[in-house]
């Protein structure tokens, strides 16, 4: 009998334990849920959907999204034929309503950073894109774990680096490889017209903030401007938005395997 009780009392103490163990962890996984910032995460995307555009509204009417783009270069290559490769900062930024909240309500936080897969983002295409390997999509999928930065007033600031290979439009031969070149970047959204999004310049700056853009490019932009073109096709009669980044650009030198650096020997006279 003293076997028995003794045997019962050792399983209601494992019993009990196994009830302390998971006791704990519960605690301590709702005192994470309890931080500020996951409070607010799960605040702010309570019913979002990332699927769906993010809509304003005035008391009659809902208006377009604006989603401003801009590029900052780091490093560009030419092939002889036309074929552009660029290495660049790509900034986006737009509003979402939705990710709005007041800060003196979450303990002052006034952003938080996330991954983008979580957020609606606009599919800003590159029309004369020409490696489709990974999409035509301006954010490169590759670049997707950059995270996103979320303001409290609704702003989306996201900052991926990208490259690409672009085919240029005004390309010319003579006095190859050391002439003046015509390149262009078009950016437009792949499926939402004007009336759904309108598409506009990074802080109405009309050209590529070259800030960046390093001495030992092979390569200096010389002139560059931005346009803004709203237009309709016959496919579809709503209007679409492209921003366009026209710029030219002349080659400084050239890399001989067994010469090494050979520079322009126009260089001087063009300056």
């Amino acid at each position: 009998t003293k076997l028995i009780l003794l045997d019962s009392l050792l399983q209601e103490m494992k019993r009990l334990k196994i009830l302390l163990l998971v006791s704990a962890a519960l605690v301590c996984l709702v005192q994470a849920d309890e931080s500020p910032l996951s409070q607010l995460r799960q605040h702010v995307f309570f019913g979002y959907d990332r699927n769906v555009i993010p809509q304003h509204k005035n008391e009659t009417d809902t208006y377009p999204l604006e989603v401003q783009l801009g590029l900052a270069p780091k490093w560009v290559d030419m092939e002889s034929s036309g074929v552009l490769t660029i290495i660049f900062w790509l900034r986006l930024l737009w509003n979402d309503p939705r990710l709005a909240w007041n800060p003196r309500d979450h303990h002052n936080i006034t952003a938080f950073r996330i991954t983008p897969d979580e957020l609606w983002k606009p599919d800003i295409a590159i029309y004369n894109k020409q490696d489709l390997d990974n999409g035509i999509l301006a954010a490169d999928p590759r670049s997707s774990n950059i995270n996103a930065h979320v303001h409290h007033n609704g702003n989306v600031l996201w900052i991926p680096p990208v490259a690409h290979k672009v085919l240029c439009e005004g390309v010319t031969y003579e006095n190859w490889p050391w002439g003046r070149q015509q390149c262009n970047l078009n950016f437009g959204s792949w499926s939402y017209d004007a009336d759904q999004y309108d598409l506009q310049f990074y802080q109405d700056k009309k050209e590529m903030d070259l800030r960046q853009f390093g001495n030992y490019n092979q390569f200096k932009i010389l002139r560059q401007k931005g346009e803004k073109i709203v237009e309709t096709y016959n496919t579809s009669p709503q209007p679409y938005v492209t921003l366009k980044f026209k710029f030219s650009l002349r080659r400084k030198y050239v890399v001989d395997p067994n010469l090494g650096r050979i520079d322009n020997p126009d260089w001087n006279s063009f300056q």
